[in-house]
């Protein structure tokens, strides 16, 4: 019976001692700080090792528009063009008679800062000359015509200036009015003619009435050559014009 409770005591201390052994086999766990745990976007992620294609836009096509746009020029970039027709009306003197011209002209605008184009004027025939020859009654009869150019300037503005200049050559010549000329002959009525060279360059003052109607007041000045015609002096056409001119087109 002694020996029975003796081997009970001993079993009993064996399993207590044991009871307060750590177990090598279990992982020791420990506190970790919050600030050491992983982020999701630092999370190594497989996707992250597949192969990347990476697109570049060349910005070559921009640099070069840039360089092209620090050069400002009356045409640039041909961004805009427009065209026009137009009636022109113009008061000037001919040998100090008053004299009155209509005309037509017709042109293509640049980026609206330059107008190229044709004209034409004529005569119309209201003044009268009583001493080119004896007991008759003259008119001037003629008109020129040629090629303007025509720089504009702020197009866009209610008012705005334009500085055309024109050449070419026209042509004049007296006429008798008598309603009792018996002279036979197609000609039978003109006593004198002659042609001439000129260039005319004028500055006037454009008002946009509307978006394809524009209307036009200035002054210019003709220079004639080789004008040659019976009691008349060489520059008896060099004088200034006072005109007024009616534009519709797209502008």
């Amino acid at each position: 019976m002694k020996n029975i409770l003796i081997l009970l005591i001993g079993l009993i201390t064996v399993n207590t001692v044991m009871a307060q052994e750590p177990d090598s086999t279990k992982t020791e766990q420990k506190p970790v700080a919050s600030d050491t745990i992983p982020k999701p976007s630092e999370q190594v992620n497989s996707e992250d090792d597949a192969p990347k294609i990476i697109y570049y836009q060349s910005t070559e096509p921009e640099k070069k528009r840039k360089r092209r746009q620090d050069i400002k020029t009356l045409s640039g970039s041909m961004s805009h063009s427009g065209g026009f027709g137009a009636l022109s009306f113009r008061s000037t003197e001919f040998r100090d008679e008053a004299m009155v011209l209509a005309g037509l002209r017709g042109g293509w605008i640049i980026n609206r800062t330059l107008g190229i184009g044709f004209e034409g004027h004529g005569i119309i025939p209201t003044a009268k000359f009583s001493d080119i020859e004896a007991g008759s009654e003259v008119n001037i009869l003629g008109g020129y015509g040629g090629m303007f150019l025509e720089l504009i300037f702020f197009s866009n503005e209610v008012v705005h200036i334009t500085f055309p200049v024109s050449g070419g050559a026209g042509w004049l010549g007296y006429h008798r009015t008598n309603e009792d000329n018996t002279m036979p002959g197609p000609m039978d009525s003109e006593i004198d003619s002659d042609v001439f060279w000129y260039v005319e360059p004028g500055a006037d003052l454009e008002f946009n009435i509307s978006r394809n109607f524009r209307l036009a007041m200035g002054v210019s000045k003709r220079f004639t050559q080789d004008l040659e015609l019976i009691f008349t002096n060489s520059d008896a056409f060099d004088n200034l014009n006072y005109f007024i001119t009616l534009k519709i087109g797209g502008f």
